[in-house]
């Protein structure tokens, strides 16, 4: 007798939760087994293994391990849970990392390029660079445009580019774009490297100098020499740094002057660029605070001293790298701004862009200034009418030239004929012709220059000469009249 045998045909299988498992766990790699795993962890880490490659590793074990069956799989995949809160931090700190990399890329690949970007704004910049051309030194020149210039840099897509390149370089264990910022350099390589050369042919230029100064005096250089020699140094290094700086913007399109100096250094590659970046804006801080200074000149009242810069000597010898008398700038950074001014430009660069606007500026101002006092000039020595010397001494002073010198020819010039067209002769000098009516009285009895002596207050004399009548009512001028000798309330010239 056949004995039926309970077990399951062959072709049967027993669907038991275990066998599920065990079935499963077929399909997956055992612990030690997982070489195509790892090794896709490794195509986005370094061969150090770091804490974010730890964290990653017990990642990779926990998820391989999790469905096996095995016990001691189980207890190493408990391990490597009990892991992972550990690292899980950083883990967390790399993705927002890499989440932000990405942003800026994605938002800088979708740019166009600063050249296309130039040509939005060019029309306005045009606007700027005429309106100079046109009010170069007069008073009243301040653009409002200059309001929005931080705003329309701020979106351009050279900046834009470069805070993408900063944020990869913040960033370097960022698993996303890991060969872009090494082709950056490979693209720059050249004048990167001439960069580096001539920086530190400064530094050891300098250094030789500075031994054979402290050589000479036969000891250690004092704290002052010491200070002066490395300014000295910073702002050479700077001077033939920024122009490699510029080209490279060029080249990559990133405005590289607009990041900071821990930024910049991870972006090249480079060390020392916090003194170049420090110099930099230095040097456009400069000539903006000029510009300022002579597009301000309008707001200060007539007694306050005019700045240093408004005279056509102190501007052209600014321009020519030069110390003017009176004037307080580092002969260093006068220098190197007429050094670099002359250099390469480029629209990539906003730091680049804002100098040759000032510059511009500058250029154009002290060109009118000096046409004015060819002009002034000419008129003064010539046979010029009264309307016309009026006119010349009311365009000077709306401009925010100074030239004392040539508003006194001009007023004398004007007082000479006012002498010849009145003929008397003034009561008091008895020398020059009557030019002054006193009031209440109305007695036409002196000349501008006696009762120029009688005025208490620079801006009495300011308006007799410019406008012709001064009122003496409240005034600490007491003046009467020089041929009745009653009190004068006002006077006019005639």
């Amino acid at each position: 007798m056949k004995r039926h045998s309970h077990a399951p045909p062959p072709h049967t299988h027993t669907h038991t939760h275990a066998h599920m498992h065990t079935c499963s766990n077929a399909h997956i790699p055992s612990l030690f087994s997982l070489p195509s795993a790892l090794s896709l962890f490794f195509l986005y880490s370094t061969t150090q293994l770091d804490e974010v490659s730890a964290g990653i590793i017990h990642m990779l074990k926990a998820a391989a391990g999790f469905y096996s069956a095995e016990l001691d799989t189980q207890a190493s995949v408990e391990a490597s849970l009990t892991a992972i809160v550990k690292h899980a931090p950083i883990l967390i700190e790399t993705c927002q990392h890499n989440q932000a990399v990405m942003r800026a890329m994605s938002g800088a690949m979708s740019l166009p390029s600063s050249s296309a970007h130039l040509s939005e704004v060019e029309e306005a910049r045009s606007a700027r660079v005429q309106r100079a051309r046109q009010h170069g030194g007069k008073r009243g020149g301040r653009e409002e445009e200059e309001e929005n210039e931080e705003g329309e840099r701020g979106q351009h897509p050279a900046v834009t580019k470069a805070r993408a390149a900063a944020q990869l370089a913040t960033y370097p264990s960022q698993s996303v774009f890991p060969h872009l910022l090494s082709d950056l350099r490979r693209e720059v390589e050249a004048e990167l490297r001439d960069m580096q050369e001539e920086m530190e042919k400064v530094e050891e230029e300098e250094s030789k100098r500075a031994v054979a100064a402290n050589a000479e005096k036969g000891g250690m250089p004092s704290a002052r020499d010491y200070l002066l020699s490395m300014q000295k140094m910073g702002v050479e290094k700077t001077t033939v740094a920024l122009p490699h700086l510029v080209r490279m913007s060029s080249q990559l399109d990133i405005d590289l002057l607009s990041l900071f100096s821990k930024e910049l250094e991870g972006v090249l590659g480079v060390r020392g660029m916090g003194d170049v970046l420090s110099t930099s804006a230095a040097l456009l801080r400069l000539v903006q605070t000029h510009c300022k200074e002579i597009r301000s000149m309008h707001e200060s009242s007539s007694s306050s001293p005019p700045p240093p810069i408004c005279s056509t000597s102190a501007l052209s010898s600014f321009l020519s790298g030069k110390v003017a008398a009176g004037m307080e700038d580092d002969p260093l950074l006068m220098h190197a701004l007429s050094t670099l001014a002359s250099t390469h430009t480029c629209s990539a660069s906003g730091w680049r862009v804002d100098l040759d606007e000032g510059w511009t500026y500058l250029e154009l101002t002290c060109s009118h200034w000096l046409e004015m006092e060819e002009r002034m000039g000419r008129a003064a020595r010539e046979e010029t009418s009264m309307d016309k010397l009026k006119a010349l001494v009311s365009e000077l002073d709306q401009s925010s030239l100074t030239n004392d010198d040539l508003r006194a020819r001009l007023v004398s010039r004007m007082l000479a004929l006012t002498n010849v067209a009145v003929g008397d002769v003034c009561v008091m000098c008895e020398e020059r012709g009557i030019a002054v009516r006193f009031f209440p009285c109305r007695h036409s009895c002196a000349c501008v220059e006696c009762v120029m002596r009688e005025l208490s207050s620079e801006e009495e004399k300011e308006s007799l000469t410019s406008m012709g009548f001064v009122s003496l009512k409240g005034s600490d001028t007491k003046l009467a009249c020089f041929e009745c000798g009653r009190q004068a309330m006002s006077i006019t010239s005639l």
